[in-house]
C-alpha cells in the first residue's frame, strides 16, 4: 500500500502535472455537456506529459468510471434499435480501419477523412435533415465507419455523432444514444485493454489522481445540458466536430 501511494505522489509531482488537470476540467465539461470531445483534448496533453502508451488506456480508466453514471442514465433514455447495430458494425470493422492504418500513409487518410468530415458538417450545419428513420443498412454503415475509423486513427465518434444530429431527434435523445454508444465501446475496449496487459500500476495511480477531477467537470458540464437549447447543442455539436476535423491533420 505505502509503495502505490508512493507511486500516487510521485505522480502528482511529475512536472507538467497541472496542465493535464486543467486539461481535465475543461474536457470533463465538454464531456458532461456533449457527451463526446474528451479524448480529442486529453490525448494530446496526456501524451506530451505521461508516455503515449499510458495515456489512451488512461483516458478509458478515467473516463469510464466517472462516466458510468451517465451511461446508466442513458440506457434508459437512449434508442436501442440504432445503438445496438451500431455496435456490432463498429467492433467489426475495428480491424479494417487498423489494417488502412497500416497500409495507408498518414498524411493521405488524415486529409482525406478531415475534408469528409467537413462536408458532412456544412450539410448538417445548413440546416438538412434526413426524414423518418434511418434503415437498419444505414445504421449499420454508419457504425462501420465509426469503427474504421476509430481502429486508423483514434477517432471513433464523428460519423455517429453526425448520424444522429442529421436526424429529427431532440438534443436530449441525441446525448443520450451518445453516451449509451460511448459508454458500450468503453467497456469493450477497456475489456481489450485488460487482456492486453495494459493497466499498469502507473494508469491507476493517475487515475487515483485525476477522477475526482474530472468527475467533477463532467457534473458541471451535465448540470449546464438542462440549460442548453437543441440549437445551442446543435451549434456547439458542429463546432467542436469541426475542430476535431481540422486539428486530427495535424496531430
Amino acid at each position: 500500500m505505502n509503495s502505490f501511494v508512493d507511486l500516487v505522489m510521485a505522480e502528482a509531482a511529475r512536472p507538467g502535472f497541472v496542465w493535464v488537470a486543467l486539461g481535465m476540467i475543461v474536457a470533463g465539461v465538454v464531456r458532461g455537456l456533449v457527451g463526446f470531445g474528451a479524448a480529442m483534448i486529453l490525448v494530446p496533453i496526456l501524451s506530451a506529459v505521461i508516455n503515449p502508451v499510458v495515456a489512451v488506456p488512461l483516458l478509458t480508466v478515467v473516463d469510464g468510471l466517472v462516466t458510468m453514471p451517465l451511461f446508466v442514465a442513458a440506457t434508459r433514455e437512449c434508442r436501442w434499435r440504432e445503438i445496438v447495430p451500431l455496435t456490432i458494425a463498429g467492433v467489426v470493422a475495428l480491424p479494417i480501419g487498423i489494417a488502412v492504418l497500416v497500409h495507408v500513409p498518414t498524411e493521405t487518410l488524415r486529409l482525406g477523412i478531415s475534408i469528409t468530415i467537413l462536408l458532412l458538417v456544412g450539410i448538417l450545419a445548413s440546416g438538412w435533415r434526413y426524414r423518418g428513420s434511418p434503415s437498419l443498412p444505414i445504421t449499420l454503415g454508419v457504425g462501420a465507419a465509426s469503427g474504421a475509423l476509430g481502429g486508423s486513427t483514434g477517432m471513433i465518434g464523428p460519423p455517429v455523432i453526425l448520424f444522429w444530429l442529421g436526424g429529427q431527434n431532440n438534443a436530449a435523445l441525441v446525448r443520450a444514444n451518445i453516451n449509451a454508444f460511448f459508454g458500450l465501446m468503453i467497456l469493450i475496449t477497456t475489456a481489450a485493454y485488460w487482456i492486453g496487459g495494459l493497466f499498469t500500476a502507473e494508469i491507476m495511480a493517475v487515475s487515483v489522481l485525476l477522477a475526482p477531477i474530472y468527475g467533477l467537470a463532467v457534473w458541471v458540464g451535465a448540470r449546464g445540458f438542462r440549460h442548453t437549447s437543441d440549437v445551442l447543442y446543435r451549434r456547439f455539436a458542429f463546432a467542436l466536430i469541426t475542430l476535431i476535423a481540422i486539428s486530427s491533420f495535424f496531430v
